[in-house]
């Protein structure tokens, strides 16, 4: 089975409030809205974040009961820099700084308003000698 699509969904108490951080900060687009269920995409693209009103009868009660996140979603994006100051100009604490690590990202993680754990990550160049003791431990195996 190959899935036609990829879609995460985030239990909430505040739909509306939640769908308008990923608006704001990853220009999101709301696709379907019906108040106790949100989706939102970015472009023509083939995955999507869903919204869901916790309780509502289409969320299993099990999945309703828990009110603390587990979840980490990450995103990709062309600026990490620029996405942490819009995020903490607009008043939103970051979970972590900005760092970059030898693998070749440059990151930072933050929370959503339901607490959902966010990777906000930038593809730079590995560090060469990071990546030649890698390249070289993967031909010894």
């Amino acid at each position: 089975m190959q899935p036609a699509a990829f879609g995460a969904t985030v239990v909430t108490s505040k739909p509306a409030e939640v769908a308008a951080f990923y608006q704001q900060y990853f220009d999101l687009e709301i696709t379907i809205d019906l108040g106790w269920f949100i989706c939102l995409r970015r472009g023509d693209a083939s995955w999507e974040i869903a919204i869901s009103e916790r309780g509502h009868v289409s969320v299993p009660a099990a999945v309703s009961a828990v009110t603390e996140s587990s979840n980490l979603f990450g995103f990709v994006v062309d600026d990490v820099d620029a996405t942490a100051k819009a995020l903490t100009d607009g008043g939103v604490e970051l979970t972590t700084e900005p760092v970059d690590e030898v693998w070749g990202q440059r990151h930072f993680y933050v929370c959503d308003p339901e607490g959902t754990h966010l990777d906000v990550i930038q593809l730079i160049a590995p560090d060469p000698e990071w990546l030649a003791a890698m390249t070289a431990a993967s031909t010894t195996e």
